[in-house]
């Protein structure tokens, strides 16, 4: 007895001693993430899409509540969250992004959980390493939208199918509906979650006889809160929606859309050299995958970014509808599939070269998104403004939104204010119907009484594609200032 009680203490000690290890360093991972995230929180000025869901978080409740049942309108759950989040800590640009940053922060040792229970404890601290460096998923966790939120919400509904499916226990099914639905109503193309969800289910290596019990009910129950979303959702899929804003894509440059920004990020610095290698080092992880009998997981992998890609590329026939961050909750299989390729290189320096090589290439693109500008500079803009323009002078506004951003960063009401005339109405030829006549009339009335007028100009085009409003203020007025930012800029003219 004493002789088999010596002999287990030291293999008792090695796995404590393993398992506190891998805590340690699951726990500096999150915070080298933290980290990695919290300082790009005020490197860009917020854009258009980040004060929308300030305004849509806190507008009325009866505008909040009705948006659920609301056709079209994408996103009503994160709105309401985000409107609890900003009674509590504010409506400044740090305040408002560090709601997406603890979900991109969480989402790191999430995916290490469900990377280790389908892959290894190895191969799952690679991906999360590489997702905790990503310049794509950092970016995200710095903008006010709910492109961190609905990742994570993915991996837990998983990671929770991942357990139910081993050990059916109702607590896990709940936790599957749960995080599904929360992401079908964060995002209107996280309903493409479901099917990656059943594909898990039917490839699930070690799945319980008893779990298809649990996966009828819980489909059944997912069924349920969605159907509010599908009475509007499937006439809109099956309907020709003409124009939609979005680039018309084949299913391959989708591919390729993806796997550059994954690989480099916005700034896509070395995208070619970054996508093929990841390409390729993927390509790796799978077939390393299969070749050691995990074919299931391999093919799990592939379906979390093939099957909604191929989705909404069906989808986008009847017109375009897709954009890379649309399907970022499908980029951690792609950085489980990198560690996956990694584990599988041979030779313990050509692991360690091709994990630096992806580090480097991530840290070039994230200082690219610390020290350069991406979004349109109105933080800029606001503050020179403040510096320059008298309380008399009239703000004129090419776009609406531009009124939005300013008044954003504006500590001081903008009046006196005016949106310029919209130019870019066309008959059934495709001729415009808007004047230069008519232009001059309207802006005739609008600056009526002012010596000066600031034009402040940014995507001109959605709204004056000849730019009339410009050329009269040119040939009416006297430029006195005029300043660049990156897509905005300020005109200051003196009116006769």
């Amino acid at each position: 007895m004493t002789a088999n009680v010596v002999s287990d203490c030291p293999d008792s000690d090695y796995r404590i001693s393993l398992s506190l290890r891998r805590s340690w360093r699951l726990l500096a991972l999150v915070g080298v993430t933290f980290v990695l995230r919290v300082v790009f929180l005020d490197a860009q000025s917020l854009w258009r899409d980040e004060v929308d869901a300030l305004n849509f978080a806190t507008a009325p409740w009866s505008e909040v509540w009705g948006n659920f049942l609301r056709p079209g309108w994408n996103g009503p759950l994160y709105f309401l969250l985000l409107r609890g989040w900003v009674a509590l800590t504010g409506r400044t640009a740090f305040a408002l992004r560090f709601f997406s940053l603890l979900w991109g922060v969480l989402a790191i040792p999430l995916m290490y959980a469900l990377g280790r229970r389908h892959l290894d404890a190895r191969t799952a601290r690679w991906a999360a390493v590489l997702a905790a460096f990503s310049p794509y998923l950092i970016w995200y966790s710095a903008e006010v939208k709910m492109y961190s939120w609905v990742p994570f919400l993915i991996l837990l509904a998983l990671y929770a199918l991942d357990r139910a499916c081993v050990t059916p226990r109702w607590g896990w099914w709940a936790l599957t509906v749960a995080g599904l639905s929360l992401a079908v109503y964060s995002h209107i193309l996280a309903t493409l979650s479901i099917p990656v969800a059943v594909l898990w289910f039917c490839l699930h290596p070690r799945r319980h006889p008893r779990a298809w019990v649990g996966a009828l009910a819980a489909l059944a129950a997912l069924t349920l809160p969605y159907l509010p979303l599908l009475a509007w959702q499937f006439p809109m899929v099956l309907a020709d929606r003409g124009v939609t804003g979005f680039p018309a894509l084949t299913f391959g440059q989708m591919a390729g859309s993806l796997l550059v920004g994954w690989s480099a990020g916005v700034p896509a610095m070395g995208g070619a050299v970054a996508s093929w290698g990841s390409a390729l080092l993927g390509v790796w992880g799978a077939w390393t995958l299969i070749r050691r009998r995990r074919w299931r997981t391999a093919a799990a992998l592939g379906a979390w970014i093939f099957a909604p890609l191929g989705l909404i590329w069906w989808v986008s026939l009847r017109g375009p509808l897709f954009t890379d961050r649309y399907l970022i909750w499908a980029a951690p299989a792609f950085y489980l599939l990198l560690g996956a390729g990694l584990a599988g290189l041979r030779g313990r320096w050509v692991r360690q070269g091709a994990l630096v090589a992806l580090i480097l290439i991530a840290g070039a693109n994230l200082s690219a998104q610390l020290l350069h500008p991406y979004k349109p500079q109105f933080r800029e803009a606001a503050a020179s403004l403040r510096l320059r323009r008298l309380p008399e002078d009239l703000l004129l506004f090419q776009i609406p939104y531009n009124r939005i951003m300013l008044d954003y960063y504006s500590p001081t009401p903008l009046e006196p204010w005016a949106d310029a005339p919209y130019t870019n109405f066309r008959d059934a030829e495709g001729r415009y119907t808007v004047t230069f006549e008519a232009v001059d009339a309207q802006l005739r009335a609008l600056t009526q009484g002012y010596q000066r007028v600031w034009l402040v100009y940014s995507e001109a085009t959605l709204w004056d594609e000849r730019e009339l409003v410009k050329a009269w203020l040119d040939i009416h007025g006297r430029l006195l200032y005029e300043q660049q930012f990156l897509m905005v800029s300020l005109a200051c003219y003196e009116l006769p």
